[in-house]
């Protein structure tokens, strides 16, 4: 990383604000990145950085004043989205933006294909030989014919780093990475860091959005820090953090979770509402047998091919599975059973992918938090006003989440507050067992520490809590017991307390061959 901080700002934002029906949601925002600078840009959800990104990229226009400046030379506000690439401004953004049955080359010059002189037909072998050139740059060999669909992760992110790179001398411009790290599985992510830091020593200033602290002081060179709409810090040198005192700078306080099983410890529950888990297999999964007490947090972790990522969906019903799920004389068989008979059974999967499969987007928070409730408190003739703004107000409240509006529609609110939606959502029924798959994925510290406190006030409640994750402090904050996977068996029922340390000692530790 070579930062040359004596050079005009590669990139720089002067006095950006942005005001939506009366209300500001980002004020005076300002930064300037320098040749050769990886920034980050940090933030809690609905602190602004979705905003500065979008009044960057054209997407949203500010208000009036401000400046957005790259290389000394002003291009907004208004900044016009189509001549971005012209002026040396480039975007990877969360979903990386690739279309699997188009080929590589077909993805990288999409809307700026080679085109005959004579027929004006797409000249294919100038595209082909374009993206040859990038991927030589990158160092990265991949087959410009080739599908981007049949690519492994880290090809699929050379391929959205060389579209960004496109027609660009080396060296050149400012990269945006808004979010990428989040489409990206664990195993490609050192191929990712690598070619961003590739790109800043060849003299690109990459400005990098990211939620993962721990990514920012490893990656970062400056980080910019914004809280509630403003900017409280910019240009702080990274080398001169840790993470705490990023978190400091992210949340204006420490953001620890505290001492969550001391202010919210296990409850006894009768050992007739004990759920038991028999023979649970599918996918990577062999089998997974365990008892579950009433009241108490366990954990589940395990290395990538452990059947980890298997787990949560058999017990929910969203995978075919065998085995069974046994409580207070009811047996569910996984083989047979419906996702609408485990609801009845008190028996709820939250699943990772809250876009696909955890919200209906498009529909408002009341909706969403009130569909599942409907069948038990609707009458025939009506679906019930008051209930369903009662438990929405209580569902805001107790979440805080923000804004506080019921008419809010999901895909408007930022990560951290869809899954404090989703949880709601499915704490509001008292589940009896709970099962969260990677529950803090993708959301800020501070969402982070309300959902983990979520996760302990649900077993107060008397439910039994799988909690399915490969995040070693959360499982270490908020777990009584851990159930470590190898081989897709339970290699190992561990007691806590744990620490990091030892959540991380137990995965790669585990017996080999079956159970313990």
């Amino acid at each position: 990383m070579t930062r040359a901080d004596g050079a005009v700002p590669r990139l720089e934002v002067r006095g950006l604000s942005k005001t939506f029906s009366g209300v500001t949601v980002l004020r005076d925002a300002h930064l300037r990145l320098a040749p050769g600078e990886i920034h980050a840009l940090v933030g809690q959800n609905g602190s602004g950085k979705s905003t500065l990104i979008k009044l960057i990229s054209g997407v949203h226009r500010a208000d009036p004043g401000g400046e957005v400046l790259v290389d000394g030379t002003a291009i907004g506000p208004p900044v016009h989205a189509g001549r971005l690439h012209q002026q040396g401004l480039a975007f990877v953004h969360q979903d990386l933006g690739l279309i699997n049955d188009l080929t590589v080359a077909e993805n990288v010059r999409v809307g700026r294909h080679a085109v005959n002189a004579v027929t004006r037909r797409i000249d294919r072998a100038a595209d082909r030989a374009a993206v040859r050139q990038t991927f030589a740059f990158l160092g990265v060999p991949i087959d410009p014919d080739a599908t981007v669909g049949s690519l492994d992760p880290s090809e699929r992110v050379a391929v959205a780093v060389a579209r960004a790179l496109q027609e660009r001398a080396e060296g050149s411009g400012v990269v945006v990475f808004d979010e990428s790290s989040r489409a990206i599985p664990h195993e490609a992510l050192p191929a990712f860091y690598a070619m961003v830091r590739f790109l800043a020593e060849q003299g690109t200033a990459v400005l990098f959005v990211s939620h993962d602290l721990k990514e920012v002081l490893a990656l970062g060179d400056r980080v910019t820090a914004l809280r509630n709409g403003r900017v409280v810090e910019t240009g702080v040198d990274v080398a001169a953090l840790d993470e705490a005192a990023l978190t400091r700078l992210v949340l204006g306080r420490d953001g620890a979770p505290g001492d969550l099983i001391g202010h919210y410890p296990p409850v006894s529950g009768a050992p007739a509402e004990s759920v038991t888990l028999s023979g649970i297999g599918g996918g990577r999964v062999r089998d997974v047998t365990a008892t579950l007490r009433p009241g108490e947090v366990v954990g589940v972790t395990g290395t990538i091919d452990s059947g980890l990522l298997d787990l949560p969906g058999l017990l929910g019903g969203a995978r075919s599975a065998r085995g069974s799920i046994r409580r207070a004389g009811r047996a569910l068989d996984l083989a047979r059973c419906s996702v609408a008979e485990l609801l009845d059974a008190g028996v709820v999967m939250i699943p990772q992918d809250r876009h696909g499969y955890g919200l209906a987007m498009d529909l408002t928070v009341e909706e969403n938090v009130t569909i599942p409730h409907v069948g038990a408190r609707a009458r025939p003739w009506s679906l019930g006003r008051a209930w369903r703004r009662q438990e929405t107000d209580r569902v805001l409240e107790r979440y805080d989440v923000r804004p506080r509006g019921r008419d809010t529609v999901v895909a408007t609110m930022s990560g951290g507050n869809q899954q404090k939606v989703l949880f709601g959502k499915w704490l509001l029924g008292e589940p009896r067992l709970l099962v969260l798959e990677e529950p803090t994925q993708a959301v800020d510290v501070g969402a982070r520490a309300a959902l983990l406190e979520a996760t302990r006030q649900a077993a107060q409640h008397g439910a039994a809590v799988l909690y399915v994750s490969s995040e070693v402090e959360d499982l270490a904050a908020v777990c009584d017991r851990l159930l470590v996977l190898d081989d897709g068996v339970v290699a190992r029922d561990l007691t806590g307390p744990f620490t990091a340390e030892s959540v991380l000692g137990a995965i790669f530790d585990v017996p080999t061959g079956g159970p313990a």
